[in-house]
């Protein structure tokens, strides 16, 4: 089992900006209008159904242009692609990188986010229910550390209960992305949009060359204008877990269930 890395140890991972955002998407992106507060409260879904595709970087402007009429956009600050710094805890065992790929529920993820562009942190905790939704749980931060306090793993151990984590969790994983941010004009739904993923784990770092793509609503029969686009673009709709990728594809931990996942990042789509 490869040794957890510690965060001293951890080189800081340079933001990427918008590398991967050609003018064109900059572009199809700034063409979308933007979402008011009221429009962004609405659309919260801490209880949601989440769907994932993947989709080539070249169909995400094409994707966008087609879309944009049914979306509004949300800001980070003044811009449309936000900066995402995150940190993934587990037990020194991988208890929830195994929980994952073993597709167990309940399941959780826990990480510490840096909002890079709004200037603030959070503690989050996402848990995968039996019945297939996702809940989550956000508090906020008063430190930029990316370590957890005592008080704060007392939290997660609250909130992920009756999921025993056997012990203090660590860092395990990183990731840096930039992100575009969807909320539909006329269902409940949000959508985000990854762009210049990058996987870090025991100081090895691997870049993801496509988009991850994720729909959330309130039911899987919800009605979305971005999922028939997804579908029409031959968007791949797989379940996609940047912490287990990241684990899987960065270390020596079984990986079998995550293999096809982890050959996508090896060679792209195609």
């Amino acid at each position: 089992m490869s040794a957890a890395p510690r965060l001293e140890e951890l080189p800081r991972l340079e933001l990427l900006g918008d590398g991967s955002v050609t003018p064109r998407l900059h572009a199809a992106a700034s063409a979308i209008a933007v979402a008011s507060p009221d429009e962004l409260q609405r659309a919260s879904l801490q209880r949601r159904f989440d769907r994932k595709f993947l989709l080539p970087l070249e169909a995400a402007a094409p994707l966008l242009e087609l879309i944009r009429s049914d979306y509004h956009v949300v800001l980070a600050g003044s811009s449309r692609f936000a900066q995402y710094d995150t940190m993934y805890f587990d037990t020194p065992d991988l208890r929830f990188y195994h929980d994952h790929r073993r597709r167990r529920r309940p399941r959780v993820k826990v990480r510490v986010r840096h909002y890079i562009d709004r200037a603030f942190s959070m503690l989050e905790v996402k848990q995968k229910t039996v019945k297939g939704d996702t809940v989550k749980h956000r508090w906020d931060r008063s430190t930029n550390a990316l370590m957890l306090t005592d008080a704060e793993q007392a939290r997660v151990a609250d909130a992920i209960a009756p999921i025993e984590a056997h012990g203090a969790l660590v860092p395990q994983a990183r990731t840096i992305f930039s992100r575009l941010m969807l909320i539909g004009q006329r269902s409940l739904e949000r959508a985000t949009m990854d762009f210049s993923l990058v996987l870090e784990r025991d100081q090895r770092r691997r870049p993801v060359n496509f988009v991850v793509v994720e729909v959330k609503d309130t039911g899987r029969g919800a009605h979305s204008p971005l999922v028939l686009a997804l579908r029409a673009a031959h968007a791949r709709q797989r379940s996609f877990s940047k912490y287990s990728v990241a684990v899987a594809s960065l270390s020596d931990e079984r990986t079998t269930s995550l293999r096809p996942l982890v050959a996508l990042v090896d060679r792209g789509l195609r």
